[in-house]
C-alpha cells in the first residue's frame, strides 16, 4: 500500500513559567492517499490557561514545519484534532495529556486515513512521553576515531524490563552531528522482518547502533567534531499495528506510551 505522507514537526514549550524548565513537544501529522473528501485539518492544544493552535490547514497542501515556544509547567493539556469536508461542519477528537516536570519531551503522532467502506477518520493518535533515566547506562563499544562505525553497549541496573523501540524490538539509535545551527540527525533504515531482539533485563547487556538495512546507510564517522547518540526504550513490546476492529468501525486508536531515552555525547579529534 502506498501512502503519501505529509509531515508537520513542531517543537513547542507549553504551560506556565516554572523553575523546572520547559517541555519540548513534536507533532507529526500524516495522511493516507485514500483520503479524498476531507479538506481541512486543524490541531490545537488547550491548557487550563492557554490555547495553542499547532496547525490549521485549509487545503491538502503539505503542512510545513513550524517551531514555537511557550512556557512550561505541570498541567493536563488537551490535544484536539478537528477535520472537515466543507470548512463549515467540523468533527473533532480530543485526548488529554498529563505533563510532569520529569518529562524530557513529548511526541504526538497523528495519522488520518480511510477504511474499506471509504469512511475517512482519525485512525491513530499516539502520545509518546520520553523520560531520562539513570537506571540504565550506555557505553561506547568502538574506537572514537574517524572511519569507525559506532556501536554502543546498554547495561541495565534495575529490575524493570525494557524493549527496543523498533518493529523488531532492536535498540536502534539516532546519531546526531553538531552543526552551526543545531544538530543533524541520521536515523538509517531497518527491515521489519529482522529477527526480534530480546528485551533488556537487570544485569543484561544489549548492543545499539544506527540501523543500516539499505546499502549505503551504514553510519561511518567521516570527520572530527561533536556527536550525540540517542536511543529510546519502552516498557512493552513496540508495536504500531492498529486493531482491525477499530479500523472497520472507524474508531480512533488513542494511546500513551512511556519511553525512556538514553543519550551520550562524545568528540572525535
Amino acid at each position: 500500500m502506498t501512502h503519501r505522507i505529509f509531515i508537520l514537526t513542531i517543537c513547542f514549550l507549553f504551560g506556565l513559567f516554572q523553575a523546572w524548565g520547559q517541555t519540548e513537544t513534536i507533532v507529526n501529522f500524516s495522511k493516507s492517499d485514500k483520503v479524498v473528501k476531507t479538506k481541512g485539518f486543524r490541531f490545537s492544544i488547550y491548557s487550563s490557561t492557554d490555547t495553542l493552535i499547532v496547525f490549521n490547514s485549509a487545503d491538502n497542501k503539505e503542512l510545513k514545519q513550524t517551531q514555537v515556544s511557550v512556557p512550561a509547567g505541570n498541567d493536563t493539556i488537551i490535544g484536539v484534532l478537528e477535520y472537515s469536508n466543507d470548512f463549515n461542519n467540523w468533527s473533532k477528537v480530543e485526548y488529554p495529556i498529563a505533563l510532569e516536570k520529569e518529562l524530557k519531551r513529548i511526541e504526538i503522532k497523528i495519522y488520518f486515513s480511510a477504511n474499506d467502506r471509504k469512511v475517512e477518520f482519525l485512525q491513530d493518535l499516539t502520545v509518546d512521553k520520553f523520560y531520562a533515566t539513570n537506571r540504565v547506562s550506555i557505553q561506547p563499544a568502538f574506537k572514537k576515531q574517524i572511519g569507525e562505525q559506532p556501536v554502543f553497549m546498554i547495561v541495565s541496573n534495575c529490575d524493570t524490563t525494557f524493549w527496543g523501540c523498533s518493529s523488531s524490538n532492536h535498540f536502534y539509535g539516532t546519531m546526531k552531528t553538531k552543526i552551526d545551527y543545531g544538530w543533524y540527525d541520521f536515523h538509517g533504515s531497518y527491515c521489519s522482518s529482522t529477527v526480534p531482539e530480546k528485551p533488556l533485563n537487570k544485569s543484561d547487556t544489549v548492543y545499539s547502533w544506527v540501523p543500516n538495512y539499505n546499502p549505503g546507510d551504514e553510519y561511518i564517522i567521516k570527520r572530527s567534531g561533536t556527536y550525540k547518540y540517542t536511543v529510546a526504550m519502552g516498557l512493552e513490546r513496540y508495536s504500531d499495528g492498529i486493531p482491525t476492529k477499530l479500523i472497520e468501525q472507524a474508531e480512533t486508536r488513542k494511546r500513551t506510551r512511556i519511553l525512556y531515552e538514553l543519550e551520550t555525547e562524545f568528540t572525535i579529534e
